[in-house]
């Protein structure tokens, strides 16, 4: 009768069910990589020589940046799987199967995940319940690769095709749709004047938050692939073209722009009054945002898509090798190293002085 059940389980909601998840996270993970500031890992510490914890393969590769709570992890991968795993074990609790392929994480809020699949041309945003994997809501967007705005109450989405959504989180109704110029690669980002939405077609977007309407738009030099990191009124991010801005909302005003040597693909980082970023050539650029003429750089000889992880003892980097470096704040000096197989696409992660990294092979590395 058990396996009877679970073949119909599969068949009528696509979950793998293998047991049941905790009904809900104190733990919310509401934002593309934790928090807007992405610094959900500041505070946060390593031993000085951090030891394996557990090794899962979950797939044949996982997309985009993974989901902590406090007792699980969620993912998503290219079979177009979303697992969701026992953070302290590695062993999967469920696998719940969806239309397309997700290339942006999940975003965890209670007792719910919420994620979007890049399917053209029915690309949807789901609701699973963490309990079970089960499908609570489904909504056709459009090809969606940006990871998605969250404000609570509303869910924003940006798509290949260049259209900007607002979906109701209860129930995926959409509220409104707005056109834009360019696919959205990098998340869009909620903030009190509206919702900053970048472009491949070298522009960032203000959308009002209520109707979708432009509020106003600025040229970028080069397009903003990861997601900028916001600090209330002030947005950072980098550019194809390898320039680092500071903007304004809700004017849209540059505060100050430097150059970064090298194309930047991943997200920056803001911890307390300073900005981390990462070039493609592996520059770790250290700017006091209130005085970014006295920025550092330090070379790290990496090749790197995935933007800085800085935490109380230093900061974290990861390249396409797959090399994993903790780096000294001060004087640049490697403090650890790890080496894994196939290459680093998402920031490595800390949470409880456990930190995770993504493989790009489908495998999930803790240490602590």
């Amino acid at each position: 009768m058990a396996a009877l059940w679970a073949v119909n389980a599969i068949a009528c909601t696509g979950t793998v069910p293998l047991r049941f998840g905790p009904a809900r996270q104190e733990l919310a993970w509401p934002a593309y990589l934790g928090t807007p500031r992405h610094d959900v890992s500041a505070a946060e510490t390593l031993n000085p020589d951090p030891r394996p914890l557990w090794h899962t393969d979950v797939g044949r590769a996982i997309r985009g940046s993974p989901a902590l709570g406090e007792t699980v992890v969620a993912v998503g991968i290219a079979e177009r799987y979303i697992v969701l795993l026992d953070r302290n074990t590695g062993e999967v609790i469920w696998r719940s199967r969806v239309h397309g392929t997700i290339h942006s994480g999940p975003l965890l809020d209670g007792d719910r995940l919420y994620f979007g699949t890049e399917t053209n041309p029915e690309g949807r945003v789901y609701a699973l319940r963490l309990k079970d994997g089960r499908i609570l809501w489904k909504t056709t967007t459009g090809s969606v690769e940006a990871p998605l705005g969250f404000d609570g109450d509303a869910l924003f989405v940006g798509t290949e095709e260049g259209l900007v959504l607002r979906l109701e989180a209860e129930r995926g109704t959409v509220a409104w749709r707005r056109q834009v110029s360019g696919a959205v690669r990098a998340a869009p980002v909620v903030t009190s004047e509206g919702i900053a939405v970048a472009t491949t077609n070298d522009t960032l977007y203000l959308l009002d938050k209520a109707t979708g309407q432009i509020r106003g738009r600025l040229p970028t030099p080069g397009a903003v692939l990861g997601g900028p990191a916001l600090d209330g009124r002030r947005l950072f991010f980098g550019t194809t073209a390898g320039r680092l801005l500071e903007v304004e909302l809700p004017s849209l005003a540059v505060r100050w722009d430097r150059a970064a040597g090298d194309a930047v693909y991943g997200s920056p980082a803001l911890a307390g009054d300073t900005l981390y970023a990462l070039a493609r050539n592996g520059t770790l650029w250290i700017i006091p945002t209130a005085d970014p003429d006295a920025a550092r750089s330090l070379p790290l000889d990496l090749v790197t898509t995935a933007g800085p992880t800085p935490i109380a003892t230093g900061v974290l980097a990861a390249g396409v090798n797959g090399q994993v470096l903790l780096v000294d704040h001060a004087s640049g000096a490697v403090v650890w190293r790890a080496h894994l197989d196939g290459p680093i696409e998402q920031p490595p992660l800390v949470r409880d002085r456990q930190l995770f990294v993504i493989a790009g092979r489908g495998d999930i590395h803790t240490y602590r």
